[in-house]
């Protein structure tokens, strides 16, 4: 990073985007204080309490029972409900009584992740550091996380790829753009993609201008790196998309059925005979859209099933 200052505010929620190997978990360890910084200073103020969400899985102790891990941490938590005991928290992120007193090393590896985020809660932070959480939280959780969010009371900084969960979290962007040069940005990821192409139309200077000379095809093919494989996968919106769609479809279907029936109710009443129609050709637009969304999820979900 060069030449970039900034104080965090209170109830900022700054989301850091950039590629793979920029530094953005680098700078999330030096907000935190695992690494110094090469150049410059952070100043931490003497009210600060930070929880960071790492990419980095906690040793937990697995002999601990559910309960007495998140009560080391706090018997209770401030939340907009006011005072949540342990074991309520436990519930709300998906971890009934009968878990509750089972040990900590009976747990998956995804439960084990998002009994360590509750943790972090639990220890009651006014600066959450979140490290790719959509990587590592199932999208239960995330639901849970973001409205536990909507009511937190500090500061929440996110390194995520994942465009909803941003749109749906921050409200400020700080883009990494190469050469170490970190450039914030007003508004969640959306607002952030209209700013960036109002500003780079061609893409980001020295991309374009000149620092590659442009090759012809043949030559360019010749020199073309194979590319690594990537894993498909649901986004997180896609995957919630995919969980509601079937329902969503039927819930339109049942709607056109009524209208059908009250269309014939109607045949004498000429005005209220064409509010239905419309109203009708309207759902039925909505439906199409669906089913056209539902074959593309469909086709996806078993690409992602057979790989």
């Amino acid at each position: 990073m060069k030449d970039f200052n900034y104080i965090f505010l209170k109830n900022d929620r700054i989301g850091i985007i950039g590629p793979n190997g920029s530094g953005k978990s680098t700078l999330m360890k030096i907000i935190v204080g695992w690494l110094q910084p090469d150049e410059g200073t952070l100043t931490v103020g003497q009210t600060v309490k930070m929880g960071y969400f790492s990419q980095e899985s906690e040793d937990m102790d697995g002999s601990l029972k559910v309960i007495d891990y998140i009560r080391s941490a706090a018997e209770y938590v401030k939340t907009k409900d006011g005072s949540v005991s342990a074991s309520q928290m436990l519930e709300r992120f998906l971890f009934p009584p009968s878990v509750q007193y089972t040990t900590v090393e009976k747990l998956s590896g995804g439960e084990k992740r998002r009994l360590y985020l509750l943790r972090i809660l639990m220890e009651a932070p006014n600066v959450l550091l979140l490290d790719e959480p959509t990587n590592d939280l199932d999208i239960q959780t995330l639901t849970i996380l973001e409205d536990y969010l909507d009511s937190f009371p500090g500061i929440v900084i996110t390194v995520s790829h994942d465009r909803y969960f941003l749109d749906r979290v921050v409200r400020r962007i700080f883009a990494f753009e190469g050469q170490g040069k970190v450039t914030q940005y007003e508004g969640g990821f959306t607002d952030y993609q209209a700013a960036f192409a109002a500003k780079y139309p061609d893409g980001l200077p020295g991309e374009t201008a000149g620092t590659y000379k442009k090759e012809d095809a043949g030559e360019k093919k010749g020199k073309e790196k194979p590319k690594l494989e990537r894993k498909l996968k649901f986004s997180y919106k896609e995957q919630r998309e995919w969980e509601t769609i079937e329902d969503d479809i039927a819930g339109l279907e049942e709607a056109i059925e009524v209208l059908d029936k009250k269309i014939e109710e109607a045949a004498s009443d000429y005005g209220k005979l064409n509010q239905l129609m419309e109203e009708k050709a309207e759902k039925e637009g909505l439906l199409e859209e669906k089913m056209e969304r539902w074959m593309y999820l469909n086709d996806l979900a078993e690409q992602i099933q057979n790989q």
